[in-house]
């Protein structure tokens, strides 16, 4: 009987002998070495470049007074999720924000019939009108344009680093419990952030995409909007109509600058009627601040941790603050500072990066200053009301 004996081999074999200390840790799907070159040896050191051109994960080196630093990441599987799901959730979302739409015209696509259970009304679809739902349209395209496009920006950023990401998630909500029939969407980043340049770049990504793609959406949206008679102030000059009910929206001062510019005359005097694609630029905004808050990991937490180390950890918990008090103009604040707080578990400072000592040049930096400034552009003290 005779048979063969097959050893796998170690990929981190030929760097081994190159290292002076090293410590190995995992984290789902990866392995994760961390060491220092021995003494004398750098990128440029011949045995060096011949284990990177042999390495098929990703190499991070970083020079001191101390030697040069190493990390390298090997992947261990190819996970490549679930598509179905995606599409699934995809199919769903754009379904109900198409609903959400058509109701914002007065049509309901559902043919929604209301139930008592108990002393609680639930409505409940009994059907489906297709010409009905392409009402939505005008608000669902480029709504979910925006949203896509955003998670997207996200998406790109992680793969060109080489981190491994989740296509989008995304989350359907009936549109009879939210007028915009969505709950937004997400992506999951399965793999190790090495720098603060990579952290950047995926946090960054999506802000930057979403608030570029809002502002001509918006523009043009006003300029297709008309003035109602009506009280209104600076504070809420925006109204929808959502299956009949009149919804205020917030002003802020970019929308404010983009509604004197493009929209209809008496800003604050007359209630202004926002067309569908206004409403998806206002939201595209609107989403793009709340993504700004420098809570956990939000994407605001990414980019203030990426610029300013643990100077994010003190803001995070000044802004949660800040948003118990704003919870008093508008109660969405106090949900959404516990959605945070749940979903962090507790945690508002942003985990490290296994190479923080490597700092942003200054192109990136001034990029996140530019990012800080549009939160404060875009935030909306008041975004709602009924």
């Amino acid at each position: 009987m005779t048979g063969e004996i097959r050893v796998k081999e170690n990929p981190l074999g030929p760097w081994l002998p190159l290292l002076e200390e090293y410590e190995l840790s995992t984290v789902p799907g990866e392995l994760i070495l961390r060491g220092r070159l021995r003494h004398g040896m750098g990128p440029a050191s011949p045995e060096v470049e011949a284990a990177l051109g042999d390495w098929s994960g990703t190499a991070h080196l970083h020079g001191d007074e101390a030697g040069v630093e190493l990390v390298l990441v090997l992947p261990e599987d190819e996970d490549e999720g679930r598509p179905w799901l995606h599409a699934v959730l995809l199919g769903c979302t754009i379904l109900t924000t198409l609903a959400a739409g058509a109701l914002m015209e007065g049509m309901d696509p559902f043919h929604t019939r209301v139930a008592r259970l108990g002393g609680v009304l639930v409505p409940y679809p009994t059907g489906i009108d297709l010409a009905t739902l392409r009402l939505g349209i005008p608000f669902a395209l480029p709504f979910l344009g925006v949203l896509l496009a955003h998670e997207m920006g996200h998406y790109a950023a992680a793969r060109r680093h080489r981190i491994r990401a989740s296509l989008p998630y995304f989350i359907p909500f009936p549109p009879y419990f939210s007028i915009i029939g969505t709950m937004g969407a997400f992506i999951r980043l399965r793999g190790a952030t090495i720098r603060r340049t990579q952290l950047f770049d995926v946090g960054a990504s999506g802000p930057v995409v979403s608030f570029v793609l809002s502002l001509p959406l918006l523009a043009w949206g006003l300029s297709l909007s008309s003035s109602v008679s009506g009280p209104a102030s600076l504070a809420s000059p925006f109204v929808v109509e959502f299956a009949g009910q009149a919804v205020w929206l917030g002003n802020g001062p970019l929308v404010h600058l983009l509604a004197v510019a493009f929209g209809p005359e008496g800003l604050g005097r007359d209630p202004v009627l926002l067309h569908p694609v206004a409403f998806a630029g206002w939201l595209g905004l609107f989403v793009t601040a709340l993504n700004l808050l420098p809570l956990g990991q939000l994407d605001g937490g990414h980019v203030l941790y990426a610029l300013f180390g643990d100077v994010q950890a003190r803001t995070a918990r000044l802004f949660l603050l800040a948003l118990l008090p704003l919870g008093l103009l508008w109660w969405g604040w106090w949900a959404w500072a516990a959605l945070i707080w749940v979903l962090h578990r507790g945690r508002l400072r942003h985990p490290s990066v296994i190479q923080p000592q490597v700092r942003l040049r200054r192109r990136r930096r001034l990029l996140g200053w530019a990012l800080i400034v549009i939160f404060f552009l875009t935030f909306v003290p008041v975004p709602l009301g009924i």
